[in-house]
């Protein structure tokens, strides 16, 4: 059996499949770990085909049972490396923008997924934050809070892209 954590992880790459192809977009997990879990990428329909065009959102995933909700915010300890690095590419100008997706699970596994014939059920949700600002000196983890508007669904996934294509900014 794979351990907790990678259980946790396919929970959250099946969580932005599922949100990526109900927006009628394509979710990339990406094939090697530099940085970045997958890529999220527009289908357009050009001369009777659909092709993927060169507009794209990169995501970095994190799921976690480690969470709490303080007013409207989802509060996270991620790793000092990682916030690091989603700074990184935050200041990178003209690079695919890059966000962290934070998938909140029950604390209890046995609570994480339940499936009947007539429904699936994955606890909690997926929230997205764009991790600008300074490095962080710390060595082990930096706190960030994310709106609880920023809950990463079919919706939300399109006006990033939609905002992508336009050059405009993500917040």
């Amino acid at each position: 059996m794979i351990t907790k954590q990678h259980r946790q992880e396919q929970l959250s790459r099946a969580y932005v499949h599922a949100v990526a192809a109900h927006a009628g977009l394509i979710f990339e997990p990406a094939t090697t770990d530099y940085g970045v879990d997958g890529s999220i990428r527009v289908v357009q329909r050009r001369e009777g085909r659909r092709l993927v065009c060169g507009h794209s959102l990169d995501v970095q995933l994190k799921a976690t049972t480690d969470w709490i909700v303080e007013n409207d915010e989802v509060v996270y300890d991620v790793e000092a490396k990682t916030y690091n690095d989603l700074v990184d590419r935050f200041n990178e100008p003209r690079g695919t923008p890059m966000v962290l997706v934070l998938m909140c699970l029950p604390k209890n596994e046995d609570d994480w997924l339940s499936i009947t014939t007539e429904q699936l059920i994955l606890r909690h949700c997926c929230f997205w934050c764009r991790v600008g600002g300074t490095r962080t000196d710390n060595t082990a983890t930096q706190r960030i809070r994310i709106p609880r508007s920023h809950m990463l669904d079919q919706t939300s996934v399109g006006e990033l892209l939609d905002k992508v294509r336009k050059g405009e900014a993500l917040l």
